[in-house]
């Protein structure tokens, strides 16, 4: 298993879908291959937030040959809702990003992903309306244009199954204890990676009389943005509450079936339970895997999650699989070759303080230039040598002199290099959209990286 936000993200996150492929059902000779073999699943994690409804596009000036980024949407707005709540509001703009991502990416790169994969979105968004269900379906009807045999699991499916409802119930049922083990861990941890900000890796939770904050969202579709769900034990009973309107008793004792049915019970519309990111992949390994992979940024967040989950549960941590992949698109040769930033800047520092490095270039006094080698063969050992500093000095200063034009011309190179610098490094980033890349590349990349003997 692996998982990520449905959105349109960069081709390192999509390396773990063509790993998870790759891992469950190797390419190899039917008397070499392991029995039984296994499933492979992304989950989607559609109960975080939708913060965008675009993707940022390098764009080349032709005139210049400056780069700038430019927004391209999918839709007029995301309206920070979680993903599973996030409804397309401008269908016609949903239906023509193909076309308007393909002039703006153009020419970097002529055939791009967008334009097979946004056939399968507009198909997809005729059947559930929502942005990020959509960008999934089409991204996983693509995946298996490219041969990839995987799944794909929402998180708001999971969340109504009894398996998590009875997962759930463990915490909740014991959240003093749990809430305990949880902001301890991230003070732990804090203090290990020397981070002072209280807001990570993760806020702590927090009490509220005897209303215990638990790690778990929960919204609808009558009040879709998110809030905590606070957890109280009066009387044999568990309540649970948004302090905002939505508050539910449960009647049933923890480890009983029938606690687990009730949770589920509660699943509608207007009751969606969520768990936040630690308690997502903590369930997706204990409950729902045998392996989760994961790219570098989850596998560090994870740190914490092993230490909650070992405390918590009395387990070992399951071990998981960390994979990562850097891809840049096609820019050689798009932009001149200049000298670099560091290199002007030495030649500016020349003109100062080594101005005779110029004398091939620009025709310098012959006499200034005599005197200096001289200066420069017979430097003092004793008092002397600060008049000997003086003179080399007025030297200097008079050659620099003769070299103002030189001076103007390589200043103009130095700002030219600083934009090509910012250009380069724009059209360089690893965080453009997997549908910005052509599929034949993209995809012979991934398989040199998987390639084994």
């Amino acid at each position: 298993m692996a998982g990520h936000q449905p959105t349109l993200f960069h081709p390192g996150v999509w390396f773990k879908n063509f790993t998870l492929d790759r891992v469950a059902n190797p390419r190899l000779p039917s008397s070499r291959r392991h029995s039984p073999q296994f499933t492979a699943v992304n989950l989607v994690i559609d109960n975080d937030v939708a913060a965008s409804s675009s993707i940022r596009v390098p764009i080349i000036d032709p005139q210049t040959g400056v780069v700038r980024q430019e927004a391209v949407p999918f839709d007029s707005a995301a309206g920070g809702v979680p993903f599973e709540q996030n409804r397309i509001r401008n269908a016609a703009m949903f239906d023509s990003f193909d076309e308007r991502l393909r002039e703006a990416i153009h020419p970097i790169v002529q055939d791009p992903i967008v334009t097979q994969l946004w056939k399968y979105a507009r198909a997809a968004a005729s059947r559930c309306e929502n942005v990020s269900c959509a960008i999934a379906h089409a991204r996983h009807a693509f995946e298996g244009d490219l041969g990839l045999n995987t799944l794909e699991l929402p998180l708001s499916i999971v969340c109504q199954s009894e398996s998590f409802a009875a997962f759930t119930l463990t915490v909740l049922h014991d959240i003093e204890r749990f809430q305990k083990i949880y902001n301890d861990s991230i003070r732990q941890y804090r203090a290990h990676h020397h981070i002072r900000s209280k807001a990570h890796p993760v806020p702590e939770l927090g009490t509220t009389g005897d209303w215990f904050e638990s790690p778990y969202w929960i919204y609808g579709d009558d009040s879709p943005q998110r809030k905590p769900l606070w957890i109280r034990q009066t009387g044999g009973v568990i309540e649970l509450s948004d302090f905002k309107g939505k508050q539910v008793v449960l009647t049933c004792k923890p480890g009983k079936l029938s606690a687990a049915a009730e949770l589920t019970s509660l699943s509608g519309p207007n009751w969606k339970l969520r768990p936040r990111a630690l308690m997502t992949t903590m369930y997706a390994r204990m409950i729902l895997s045998d392996l989760f992979i994961h790219g570098i940024g989850g596998a560090k967040y994870d740190q914490l999650g092993d230490q909650i989950m070992s405390r918590f549960f009395g387990i070992t941590a399951p071990e998981m699989m960390v994979v990562s992949a850097t891809v840049q698109l096609p820019i050689r040769d798009m932009l001149p070759v200049a000298k670099t930033v560091a290199e002007l800047r030495q030649r500016l520092r020349d003109i100062r303080w080594a101005p005779e490095s110029f004398a091939d270039e620009v025709s310098l006094p012959r006499e200034l230039l005599t005197l200096k080698v001289d200066l420069l063969r017979r430097i003092p050992r004793d008092k002397a040598k600060s008049l000997w500093h003086e003179e080399v000095r007025n030297i200097n200063v008079s050659l620099s002199e003769t070299l103002a034009d030189k001076k103007a011309s390589l200043m103009q190179e130095l700002a030219d290099a600083k934009r090509q610098q910012v250009s380069r490094t724009l059209l360089n980033s690893r965080e453009h959209s997997y549908c910005l890349f052509n599929a034949d590349s993209l995809k012979n990349k991934f398989e040199a990286m998987l390639a084994t003997d």
